[in-house]
Protein backbone atom coordinates (compact mmCIF):
# COMPACT_ATOMS: atom_id res chain seq x y z
CA UNK A 1 0.00 0.00 0.00
CA UNK A 2 1.08 3.29 -0.61
CA UNK A 3 1.34 6.43 1.30
CA UNK A 4 -1.07 9.25 1.37
CA UNK A 5 -0.65 12.55 1.48
CA UNK A 6 -1.92 12.80 4.99
CA UNK A 7 0.95 10.09 5.93
CA UNK A 8 3.49 11.86 3.80
CA UNK A 9 2.67 14.93 5.90
CA UNK A 10 2.85 13.23 9.46
CA UNK A 11 6.48 11.80 8.03
CA UNK A 12 7.31 15.62 7.05
CA UNK A 13 6.08 16.87 10.14
CA UNK A 14 8.20 14.19 12.36
CA UNK A 15 11.29 16.02 10.99
CA UNK A 16 10.43 19.48 10.14
CA UNK A 17 12.58 20.88 12.70
CA UNK A 18 16.16 19.02 10.99
CA UNK A 19 16.57 20.64 7.27
CA UNK A 20 18.97 17.97 6.48
CA UNK A 21 16.30 15.35 7.75
CA UNK A 22 13.44 17.07 5.59
CA UNK A 23 15.54 17.11 2.72
CA UNK A 24 16.45 13.59 2.66
CA UNK A 25 12.79 12.86 3.36
CA UNK A 26 11.93 14.84 0.35
CA UNK A 27 14.52 13.30 -1.75
CA UNK A 28 13.56 9.78 -1.16
CA UNK A 29 10.14 10.73 -2.10
CA UNK A 30 10.61 12.18 -5.39
CA UNK A 31 9.20 10.63 -8.12
CA UNK A 32 11.84 9.32 -10.91
CA UNK A 33 10.00 12.41 -12.73
CA UNK A 34 8.62 15.23 -11.08
CA UNK A 35 6.69 17.97 -12.95
CA UNK A 36 8.52 21.45 -11.49
CA UNK A 37 6.10 24.57 -10.96
CA UNK A 38 6.94 28.41 -9.88
CA UNK A 39 4.52 31.01 -9.60
CA UNK A 40 5.52 33.36 -11.32
CA UNK A 41 6.23 30.66 -14.57
CA UNK A 42 9.97 30.57 -14.76
CA UNK A 43 12.12 29.01 -17.97
CA UNK A 44 13.19 25.83 -15.57
CA UNK A 45 9.77 24.79 -15.37
CA UNK A 46 8.70 21.26 -16.15
CA UNK A 47 9.56 17.64 -16.29
CA UNK A 48 12.47 17.27 -14.53
CA UNK A 49 14.46 14.41 -12.78
CA UNK A 50 13.82 13.43 -9.55
CA UNK A 51 17.52 12.71 -8.67
CA UNK A 52 18.37 16.02 -10.17
CA UNK A 53 15.77 17.72 -8.19
CA UNK A 54 17.07 16.73 -4.99
CA UNK A 55 20.70 17.64 -6.00
CA UNK A 56 19.60 20.75 -6.47
CA UNK A 57 18.04 20.98 -3.31
CA UNK A 58 20.78 19.45 -1.61
CA UNK A 59 22.60 22.01 -2.55
CA UNK A 60 20.78 25.16 -1.86
CA UNK A 61 20.83 23.62 1.62
CA UNK A 62 24.57 23.45 1.81
CA UNK A 63 24.65 26.96 0.55
CA UNK A 64 22.03 28.88 2.96
CA UNK A 65 24.42 28.66 5.89
CA UNK A 66 27.36 29.57 4.24
CA UNK A 67 25.54 32.74 3.20
CA UNK A 68 23.19 33.06 6.32
CA UNK A 69 25.56 32.34 9.41
CA UNK A 70 23.05 33.63 11.82
CA UNK A 71 19.63 31.96 9.81
CA UNK A 72 16.40 31.57 11.96
CA UNK A 73 13.92 28.95 10.43
CA UNK A 74 10.34 30.16 11.56
CA UNK A 75 8.46 26.21 12.16
CA UNK A 76 7.07 24.99 9.15
CA UNK A 77 3.58 24.65 8.38
CA UNK A 78 2.66 21.76 7.17
CA UNK A 79 -1.05 21.03 5.95
CA UNK A 80 -2.86 18.54 3.55
CA UNK A 81 -5.03 19.49 0.21
CA UNK A 82 -6.60 16.67 -1.31
CA UNK A 83 -4.02 14.54 -2.85
CA UNK A 84 -1.00 17.09 -2.05
CA UNK A 85 0.98 18.39 1.05
CA UNK A 86 1.46 22.19 1.14
CA UNK A 87 4.60 23.10 3.41
CA UNK A 88 5.21 27.39 4.64
CA UNK A 89 8.11 28.48 6.21
CA UNK A 90 10.05 31.45 6.71
CA UNK A 91 14.10 32.03 6.73
CA UNK A 92 15.69 35.00 8.00
CA UNK A 93 19.10 36.40 8.85
CA UNK A 94 21.83 38.52 7.59
CA UNK A 95 24.29 38.21 4.60
CA UNK A 96 27.65 39.37 5.35
CA UNK A 97 27.63 42.87 4.00
CA UNK A 98 24.70 43.62 6.68
CA UNK A 99 21.71 42.89 4.56
CA UNK A 100 18.93 41.55 6.35
CA UNK A 101 17.22 38.88 4.35
CA UNK A 102 14.00 37.30 4.65
CA UNK A 103 12.53 34.18 2.53
CA UNK A 104 8.55 32.84 2.59
CA UNK A 105 8.31 29.67 0.68
CA UNK A 106 5.14 28.28 -0.20
CA UNK A 107 5.51 25.02 -1.89
CA UNK A 108 2.67 22.46 -3.06
CA UNK A 109 4.02 19.12 -3.10
CA UNK A 110 1.45 17.21 -5.30
CA UNK A 111 1.35 13.04 -4.32
CA UNK A 112 0.16 10.38 -6.38
CA UNK A 113 1.33 6.42 -5.70
CA UNK A 114 3.12 7.40 -2.47
CA UNK A 115 5.66 9.81 -4.10
CA UNK A 116 5.84 13.62 -5.25
CA UNK A 117 5.23 13.72 -9.22
CA UNK A 118 4.92 17.55 -8.78
CA UNK A 119 6.44 20.34 -7.10
CA UNK A 120 5.38 23.85 -6.91
CA UNK A 121 7.05 26.69 -5.40
CA UNK A 122 4.76 30.14 -4.62
CA UNK A 123 7.47 32.54 -4.17
CA UNK A 124 6.49 36.57 -3.52
CA UNK A 125 8.64 38.92 -5.68
CA UNK A 126 11.03 39.73 -2.76
CA UNK A 127 11.13 36.70 -1.28
CA UNK A 128 12.30 35.24 -4.83
CA UNK A 129 14.54 38.61 -5.15
CA UNK A 130 15.99 37.36 -1.47
CA UNK A 131 16.51 34.06 -2.36
CA UNK A 132 18.33 34.36 -5.39
CA UNK A 133 20.94 36.80 -3.22
CA UNK A 134 21.72 33.78 -0.86
CA UNK A 135 22.32 31.09 -3.30
CA UNK A 136 24.84 34.09 -4.80
CA UNK A 137 26.57 34.72 -1.49
CA UNK A 138 26.29 30.73 -0.69
CA UNK A 139 28.28 29.33 -3.28
CA UNK A 140 25.21 27.64 -5.24
CA UNK A 141 25.94 26.21 -7.91
CA UNK A 142 23.62 23.84 -10.76
CA UNK A 143 24.62 20.55 -11.02
CA UNK A 144 25.48 19.13 -14.11
CA UNK A 145 22.36 17.48 -15.21
CA UNK A 146 24.25 14.57 -16.72
CA UNK A 147 25.60 13.76 -13.32
CA UNK A 148 22.25 13.47 -11.35
CA UNK A 149 19.57 12.83 -14.43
Amino acid sequence: MTKSASEIAEEMRAVAHDRTKSRELLASLFAENVELRHVPARPSDGPIAGSFLAEVSRREVEALPRALHDAVHDEAEITVEGDAVRVRGRTSGTLPDGTTIGVRTNTLLTIADGVIVALQSDMDAPSTEAWQKVLVVGGFEVPPRTATG
